[in-house]
């Protein structure tokens, strides 16, 4: 291998991610808690059961993670499932997918920026409608305006991206702490819910009637009987595509992990226990209320963004200690997920870049460690995209329905799987392949023709701003390439050989 072909011989990160970082990273990826919040049960159809999809989503998506685990295993590099792409494809395919996954991720990282006040204003307001505290209900109203959102998410941000740039390891450590903070107040919560199911229905009550959300009488009269159709096609989409498939973070950074097994360890339990707490969570209040009552109050309008399982676990109980233990709970779920998200993001913009597709300044680190100015790069960028909802709500939301993206993503993942598993004799790998890519077919259509996800209008008609920014993404990733390309034969290097070597540690 020519050592030109790289920017340099060793990429200089330093192997300091335990198994520990290892499955917390991927944990505050997948992010049960936000699922167990608002994500899920406001957008589920009468007659689904959430705990039952949950269930099956998880099994569905275990190929995926045999997938991650193999390549991993085979391919432990910075960057992940973009050096997989772009060696077992192409350069090409790894620089477009990659970027385009790049501009979804940071997108949406704005977004649980901005909207990281919606959380604290649900724990401070429900705190503040149970015990009867005016002025918490006050500043929760105050929180959701703009300018208090859009600055409580960029100084947020701005914190964790600090931490990042001061020691590498630091920001290893953001995650991994509010991770297990996170899951601790999680098990917390279901407790409170658990040894409350005895007399659930009369220890809701005074959270019911606080929060303006008692079902009528005749309320049981409108919830249809469970359906197992229902809980496939009108669930199963919702879990299987904005949870359980997200598990690049840790490949993304294998090459930092201490042993290959971490990175590995980082897929495969992180998805498991991601599935034990949204299964559980879900369970205990399906146990709890009921299916007829949970149904009601999860679909009806007044009631879907209210009656969550963190604000039950609040309202069942009388403790300011404990109410305030579940609800930073909720808090650092969302934490975690902008704390991970600023680690994952650099690496893969430093891959790339070590690959020579961005300026090899990208892949310089201070003497901490950290790729500061890739930091900086994302720090820029989200902020831009923090803007938007205070420009314009509608159209920061439309870009939920980018996440289109990601499962074009993971089906071309689930492509390279297939083709590395052939040409490697790998069965097992192959079958994955196969099967991951037809579902992530199946999700892809899912995501562009249910309005749930944002990227259809209720039409029917594809939202302007979300499809001209999810094909803007794919087209802008494929100019960097061939522009990249151009650039450095100038220089007299053909980037097409760097996609044939393994990059260095």
């Amino acid at each position: 291998m020519s050592k030109s072909l790289f920017v340099r011989e060793s990429s200089g990160l330093v192997k300091n991610v335990s198994a520990l970082d290892s499955i917390m990273l991927n944990l505050g990826n997948m992010s049960a808690g936000v699922a167990l919040f608002n994500s899920i049960s406001p957008y589920i159809p009468p007659g689904g059961v959430i705990w039952i999809a949950s269930l099956i989503g998880l099994i569905l998506t275990l190929p995926q993670a045999y997938i991650y685990m193999v390549l991993a295993g085979k391919i432990p590099k910075t960057g992940g499932d973009y050096i997989w792409l772009s060696r077992i494809l192409h350069g090409s395919v790894g620089v477009t997918m990659a970027f385009a996954l790049m501009i979804e991720s940071t997108a949406f990282f704005a977004l649980v920026a901005y909207f990281f006040s919606s959380a604290v204003g649900t724990v401070v307001g429900t705190i503040g409608t149970m015990d009867g505290i005016s002025s918490l209900v006050s500043l929760s109203s105050s929180l959701s305006a703009p300018i208090p959102s859009y600055i409580l998410g960029a100084v947020l941000f701005g914190v964790i991206i600090a931490f990042n740039i001061f020691r590498a390891k630091w920001g290893y450590t953001l995650v991994t702490v509010s991770t297990l903070v996170s899951l601790i107040t999680t098990i917390i919560a279901m407790i409170v819910i658990g040894i409350n199911i005895p007399d659930f229905h009369t220890a809701i009550i005074p959270f019911l009637e606080r929060e303006g959300i008692v079902p009528p009488s005749n309320y049981a009269s409108t919830v249809p009987p469970p359906n197992l159709i229902v809980s496939l096609t009108g669930i199963l989409p919702l879990l299987a595509i904005f949870t359980y498939p997200w598990m690049q973070a840790t490949p993304a950074i294998a090459s930092e992990a201490k042993k290959v097994k971490y990175v590995q360890y980082g897929v495969i339990i992180p998805l498991l226990a991601t599935g034990i707490l949204v299964t559980l969570g879900f369970g205990l209040m399906y146990l709890a209320g009921g299916y007829t009552f949970t149904t009601y109050m999860f679909t009806n309008s007044a009631s879907s963004f209210v009656y969550t399982f963190w604000t039950v676990a609040i309202g069942l109980t009388s403790n300011p200690v404990l109410q305030w233990i579940i609800g930073i709970g909720l808090m650092t779920w969302e934490f975690a997920v902008l704390a991970y998200g600023v680690i994952v993001f650099s690496r893969y913009i430093f891959a790339m870049a070590f690959d020579r597709v961005f300026p090899e300044i990208f892949t310089r680190l201070n003497r901490y460690g950290s790729p500061v100015y890739t930091h900086l790069f994302d720090l820029i960028l989200t902020l831009a995209f923090l803007a938007l909802p205070v420009i314009s709500f509608n159209g920061a939301l439309a870009l939920y329905g980018a996440i289109v993206i990601g499962m074009v993503y993971f089906f071309t993942v689930s492509v390279a799987g297939v083709i590395y598993g052939i040409k490697n004799k790998i069965i097992p790998l192959i079958g994955a392949g196969i099967f991951e890519a037809g579902y992530f077919v199946f999700l892809t259509y899912e995501s562009v023709t249910n309005p749930v996800f944002s990227f259809a209008q209720p039409n029917g008609v594809p939202n302007p701003i979300t499809l001209g920014f999810v094909i803007g993404s794919f087209v802008v990733g494929a100019i960097i390439y061939i522009v990249a390309r151009q650039i450095n034969l100038g220089k007299g290097i053909d980037i097409n050989m760097i996609y044939k070597e393994i990059p260095p540690d």
